[in-house]
């Protein structure tokens, strides 16, 4: 195994995610060429980096020579095939479209080198189905970057079934010269790591909705009063529904059918409800800000446990072999969403309680996937910790 030479790199799509990535990019020394479909959404695209990085220039975390130098790194073409041809490594962050990706990669591959390393961004879709428009798909990896790229640490850099192991290795080389904890994803899973082992709460959230005995402010209150930045009801708002209901229904089809969107959610969506974009979600929201009633919480809040969710499917992630070990998902889950990884957290928690709220929550919501894992029954997940 070895760990290629990466100078050059072409960034595909130029929108949050895009302009992130080749931000964290020029910053690190690598000259970089963002790509998209006209010049009208790279210019702003470059301007919303200029911006960012007059921001550290600013709050003297770095110098304007650096900053200059960094922009100068950076070029910007509307034209894929000339993009690509010299690249060392082209990564793609397009909308999560299948057909448009694939459409993408088969111009990529026909236009670059052969030993080019080809990534996606995307933070759902299928890494080996990508691959299949590629030639020498070997090549080919994902590599997840989370939102905000410029702040947040996490790079997952995800196996697809023909992914070689160089490939891998180079590209966790370089997410660890970008400054990212990087970390790798095993099998080609729907939700990868992180986001998988986070995508249970929905399905909770989504039942406690439809329920409707539990304020979603009282949630939002004891999260935030524990140090949350916001609760999940808050934060489901501040992404939008239809995002969370476009999530669900991937899960509905790639992992379980309980993972389809509750009726709350779903009248919410057909209404153009959708949170702060749209002025009234689950909260009306005003200024940018939800207009949450923190007077009440309800003691039946206590059974409603996320860390037991997300350690029961933490250890289904690691028993399937998505993650190397319990602490890459701890690193994971830390880097990637500013919390505490679960397996590091439970150490110092009784099993039992733990089955106890699980079994509470799946007999209470109908959701047989939150019954604990044989693991959490016994407490023998703690041994996974080395």
């Amino acid at each position: 195994m070895g760990v290629r030479a990466i100078k050059k790199v072409t960034v595909i799509g130029s929108g949050a995610m895009g302009s992130g990535i080749a931000e964290v990019h020029i910053v690190n020394g690598f000259n970089t060429v963002m790509v998209d479909i006209n010049n009208d959404l790279l210019q702003k695209a470059k301007e919303k980096i200029k911006s960012n990085l007059s921001f550290l220039v600013n709050k003297q975390k770095m110098t304007q020579v650096a900053m200059d130098e960094a922009m100068a790194r950076l070029a910007t073409s509307t034209d894929i095939t000339s993009s690509v041809k010299d690249a060392d490594c082209i990564i793609e962050a397009v909308p999560e479209l299948m057909d448009l990706k694939k459409k993408i990669f088969k111009t990529v591959s026909d236009a670059a080198r052969t030993d080019a390393i080809i990534a996606s961004n995307t933070s759902s879709l299928s890494i080996s189905e990508l691959a299949e428009t590629v030639s020498e798909p070997s090549r080919f990896a994902g590599f997840h970057f989370f939102n905000p790229v410029n702040r947040m640490r996490l790079v997952e850099v995800i196996y697809g079934q023909k992914t070689s192991d160089e490939v891998i290795d180079t590209l966790m080389d370089l997410g660890e010269k970008l400054g990212k904890v990087a970390i790798k994803v095993l099998r080609d899973r729907p939700g990868f790591i992180v986001n998988r082992i986070n995508a249970p709460l929905q399905t909770l959230w989504s039942a406690i909705l439809d329920e409707g005995k539990i304020s979603p402010a009282s949630i939002d209150t004891v999260m935030k009063n524990h140090g949350a930045k916001m609760g999940p009801f808050e934060l489901m708002d501040f992404v939008g529904l239809d995002v969370i209901y476009n999530v669900m229904q991937y899960y509905k089809t790639t992992l379980s059918p309980e993972w389809e969107p509750g009726k709350f959610i779903t009248e919410c969506v057909k209404k153009n409800e959708l949170g702060m974009k749209t002025g009234k979600g689950i909260y009306v929201w005003e200024g940018g800000k939800a207009i949450i009633d923190s007077s009440i919480v309800t003691d039946i809040i206590k059974p409603i446990d996320p860390l037991a969710v997300q350690l029961n499917e933490a250890v289904r992630v690691l028993k399937e072999k998505v993650a190397a070990s319990a602490e890459d998902i701890d690193k994971g889950q830390e880097a990637g969403m500013n919390q505490p990884g679960p397996f590091k957290t439970a150490m110092s928690i009784d099993n039992k309680l733990l089955a106890e709220r699980l079994n509470w929550m799946s007999k209470t919501y109908n959701l047989t996937y939150l019954k604990p894992e044989p693991e959490i029954l016994d407490g023998s997940f703690k041994s996974f910790m080395r």
